[in-house]
């Protein structure tokens, strides 16, 4: 789908690709360009460079490459439109108008208007909170030590007891009925789908604000006995619990030395009541890779003080995986008597949450404490078992963090640190391999070699890349064509760029790979990386061309040889011949040019 090339150009400047890939990989400059660990396969020596002043990325290993947009794609599994998409909104821009796709149009106004009734709706919630309908909610809030300013700073509020009070109130703003049941606010009757109701009735109301401070869903909180305690927005065209966190809107701006990651709305308010600022919540127990890369533009380390009941230590077990593998430091707050956050810093204060936070621990110990504690270490079988499973965990982890642990196995366990050692790499072998590297690596590539066909290809192609002057010269050199390309990717995007050349005297390369679909941006941004080791371009790009004529000739000769000998009719067979003879003339002709 094509885009407006000013608004691409707009949306690439504003989300340049040295700071979004620094979000995912950590970077680090050399010769001129910016080198990290490949986040797309298992990368023991850095492969992955980005250009910065190129605005393009390109994996030396498993040849994944391209745009700002193409590494969106990848990392986040998202479609072209999607990873447009995830960029305007980080860059705060509005999808172009300009687009030619009224299904797309159609989806931008829905979506628009989804907000607006989101927005509405928090806006009624919270006058309802302040109403005499809302007195009840007011005692509760006044009953968990929450005050006003608390209260107005998240933006809290009261859903009406009646039936349809929202919907009666949002159609008469004129807003749809399709769009408030779109937007999670309003279901159809189960006996009657032509009623309609309010999704939310007799709740205090917990509104979910974005990164870029719109309301996207409500999570509604039972104030007494009733069953379930707290209802939520399901999935909208605006809202997905795996990509958001609550409360990741006051955070905007800042840039953290770490933040607190606990399980509930309350948790996060009581804290945040405290002083204690940098409190998030995950929207459901369990982190997702997606909110650990919300994250992790904030700040790079996670202090987990979920509950401590089962449920909580379960979902502190998978996050911790989690942002190990975002590359974001997991430590863990051991909250005691199985208190939650809220309970806690209630009780005993903020000085005193605070205090957990400094004695806390990392996230492998909590790992190791908990398999300590499930199978025991008070019995040989127990202590045999802890062994394993420890020494599995240490196994997957580098050398240097390892040797952290092996003591404390030991001493556990009651075996030698040799011992442990020797399980260790027993243990290694016996994790590693593509099951480790898949689940480990999102979009998981194989490292691959191009063939020396492709390599030449590409270095044709870099040739004309390196400016208009040198693509036109080549552009216009004998023997030169377009069906020199045998890759259809390389074929097409040089045409592109030649047509761009010839009408405008330039061509905005990046924008153009921002445009590619991914196997294709792969193979053009190994050209376009291979432009710097160019010495000269003109007497490269002669060299390439009078190669692949050459390898050109010969496959068409050797076709030739073998439907000589396929063919039986006589006619034909000399037909076959005569061209083989031609072919075989043209041949010599060419290699004797080269010589002179």
């Amino acid at each position: 789908m094509a885009f407006p090339e000013a608004w691409l150009n707009e949306l690439m400047s504003k989300n340049d690709i040295a700071s979004v890939i620094s979000e995912y990989v950590q970077l680090t400059p050399k010769g001129g360009r910016l080198w990290g660990h490949c986040p797309f396969h298992v990368d023991k020596t850095p492969s992955f460079s980005v250009t910065p002043d190129k605005q393009l990325f390109h994996c030396f290993s498993c040849k994944a490459g391209g745009s700002v947009i193409q590494f969106i794609m990848q990392v986040e599994n998202l479609s072209y439109i999607d990873a447009i998409r995830h960029l305007a909104q980080r860059a705060g821009m509005d999808m172009p108008n300009e687009i030619d796709d009224r299904r797309l149009m159609e989806q931008k106004r829905k979506r628009e208007r989804i907000y607006e009734a989101n927005r509405e709706a928090a806006l009624f919630f919270c006058r309802a909170l302040y109403s005499n309908e809302g007195a009840n909610a007011r005692r509760y809030l006044e009953k968990r030590g929450v005050n006003f300013e608390t209260a107005k700073k998240f933006g809290l509020g009261y859903s009406p007891e009646g039936y349809d009070t929202l919907f009666n109130y949002l159609t008469s703003k004129g807003f749809s009925r399709e769009i408030l049941i779109d937007a999670g606010l309003a279901v159809a009757g189960h006996k009657d789908p032509s009623k309609t109701f309010d999704f939310f009735r007799g709740r205090l109301m917990f509104p979910v604000i974005s990164a870029s401070g719109k309301v996207i869903a409500f999570g509604g909180r039972t104030m007494g006995n009733d069953e379930p305690k707290y209802i939520n927005t399901g999935d909208t065209p605006v809202y997905n619990k795996r990509e958001n966190i609550y409360a990741i809107n006051l955070l905007k701006g800042k840039k953290l030395d770490d933040v607190i990651m606990v399980e509930g709305y309350m948790d996060v308010i009581s804290l945040h009541q405290r002083g204690i600022d940098n409190a998030v919540a995950s929207l459901g127990t369990a982190l997702t890779t997606q909110q650990a890369r919300l994250i992790k533009r904030y700040a790079p380390k996670v202090y987990y003080a979920y509950d401590g009941d089962e449920a909580g230590q379960k979902a502190m077990i998978r996050g911790i995986d989690i942002l190990r593998a975002s590359d974001i430091e997991a430590r863990v707050i051991i909250i005691p008597d199985e208190h939650d956050p809220d309970e806690f810093i209630k009780q005993y204060g903020p000085d005193s949450f605070l205090s957990l936070k400094d004695a806390s621990i990392t996230g492998i110990r909590f790992k190791l404490e908990r398999i300590a504690k499930l199978n025991g270490t008070d019995t040989p079988d127990g202590r045999e078992k802890f062994a394993r499973e420890a020494c599995a965990l240490l196994s997957k982890l580098d050398p240097v963090e390892r040797d952290r642990y092996i003591p404390l196995v030991a001493e556990r366990s009651g075996l030698s640190k040799d011992t442990v050692k020797e399980q260790c790499g027993l243990s290694k072998k016996a994790v590693t391999g593509e099951e480790q590297t898949a689940a480990r690596y999102v979009g998981y590539k194989r490292p691959k070699t191009d063939s020396e066909r492709l390599k030449a290809e590409k270095k044709l192609l870099s040739c004309i890349m390196a400016s208009a002057d040198y693509g036109n010269e080549i552009g216009k050199m004998k023997g030169f064509s377009l069906m020199l390309f045998s890759s259809p990717h390389l074929r097409a995007f040089c045409a592109r760029l030649l047509t761009a050349y010839s009408a405008k005297g330039k061509a905005d390369i990046p924008v153009m790979m921002a445009e590619l679909e991914k196997d294709a941006a792969d193979e053009v941004s190994g050209a376009y990386a291979g432009i710097s080791d160019l010495v000269s371009p003109i007497a490269s790009a002669e060299e390439i061309i009078f190669s692949l004529r050459k390898q050109n000739m010969k496959r068409e000769l050797e076709e030739l040889s073998a439907e000589i000998k396929e063919l039986t009719s006589p006619e034909e067979k000399a037909e076959a011949l005569n061209k083989y003879k031609a072919k075989y003339a043209e041949f010599q002709k060419l290699s004797a040019e080269r010589q002179n």
